[in-house]
């Protein structure tokens, strides 16, 4: 009987400790679900794809916090006619938690490159989807000198 309940015990133990599910192709598949909603100026969309406390930190520019301000954000992205493809390079999920890392390119109205960079996203697993809880990239290129030496001097 003793040797049945250290049996039972160990089992129980053993899966208290099992790793929480994750679901890696889930996080994976939203870089197709966030640029199909930016490819077709659905700001709304973009924004659910993100926590409701989520925010967005672009370059040389405030935080953006929330849905609203983060619709708000992207929505005058679109408006500007400019277009952006992200490419994930790595992606990670355990549990309730994932980041993706990847690289972006953004093109004017006439298809001209304007900037290329990189980005990292940190995920949340809530309420059963995958939402974005931090997005933050940045360029690849330099400053055009005249903008580097004011940051400098200020």
């Amino acid at each position: 009987m003793k040797k049945l309940t250290i049996l039972a015990l160990a089992l129980l133990i053993a899966g208290c400790m099992q790793a929480p599910q994750t679901d890696l192709d889930g996080l994976k598949a939203m870089r197709d679900v966030w640029q199909s909603a930016f490819d077709t100026n659905d700001a709304a969309l973009i924004a659910a794809i993100y926590a409701e406390d989520g925010a967005v930190m672009p370059p040389n520019g405030e935080t953006v916090h929330g849905r609203s301000a983060i619709e708000e954000f992207f929505g005058g992205f679109q408006a500007s006619g400019m277009a952006i493809e992200i490419q994930d390079s790595d992606a990670y999920a355990h549990g309730d938690v994932g980041y993706k890392i990847g690289s972006f390119t953004i093109v004017d109205a006439d298809g001209t490159t304007i900037d290329v960079g990189k980005y990292v996203e940190i995920w949340r697993h809530i309420d059963g989807k995958w939402q974005m809880y931090r997005d933050i990239f940045n360029s690849d290129l330099a400053l055009p000198a005249a903008e580097a030496d004011a940051e400098v001097g200020e």
